[in-house]
C-alpha cells in the first residue's frame, strides 16, 4: 500500500492518495496521522481518495474504532472519500451512517471530480508535504 500526502494551500485541501492494498491496520495509521497533522496546523478540508485502491481487507472492529475516535478535521471543515469501488463505497457510506452526528460534514463520492465540485475547488493546486 502506498500513500501519497499534498496540500493546496490556494483552496485549503489535504488530500491522501491511497493505492494498493488497504487494511484496518493502515488505514487506523492513517487516520492517526491525519489526526497529528490537523493538530499541528491550521484547519482544512480534506479528500481521503481511495480510486487505486485494488484490495480492502478491513474488518468492522477498525470500523468501530474510527468511528468511535473523534474526528480528525475539525467541525465546520468538509472532509471527503472519493471510493469507486462498490463494495469499499457501500462500506463508507455505512461509516458515514453512523458517524453523522459527529462527523455532519463527511460526505463519500465516486470520483475526485465530484470531491472537487462539492469543494468548488477549479484548480486544483497540490504540492506534497514535506
Amino acid at each position: 500500500m502506498a500513500m501519497v500526502v499534498d496540500f493546496d494551500a490556494r483552496n485549503n485541501v489535504l488530500r491522501a492518495t491511497l493505492t494498493g492494498s488497504m487494511t484496518g491496520a493502515i488505514l487506523l495509521d492513517f487516520y492517526a496521522q491525519a489526526a497529528d497533522y490537523m493538530a499541528s496546523h491550521p484547519p482544512c478540508r480534506g479528500i481521503l481518495d481511495f480510486s487505486g485502491v485494488t484490495d480492502f481487507e478491513f474488518s468492522s472492529e477498525a470500523i468501530r474504532k474510527i468511528a468511535a475516535s473523534p474526528p480528525a478535521f475539525p467541525k465546520g471543515y468538509m472532509r471527503i472519500l472519493v471510493i469507486p469501488r462498490d463494495f469499499i463505497f457501500g462500506m463508507a457510506r455505512m461509516f458515514q451512517m453512523i458517524t453523522e452526528k459527529t462527523r455532519p460534514e463527511l460526505q463519500v463520492v465516486r470520483t475526485l471530480q465530484d470531491a472537487y465540485l462539492l469543494l468548488k475547488v477549479e484548480t486544483p493546486d497540490f504540492h506534497p508535504i514535506a
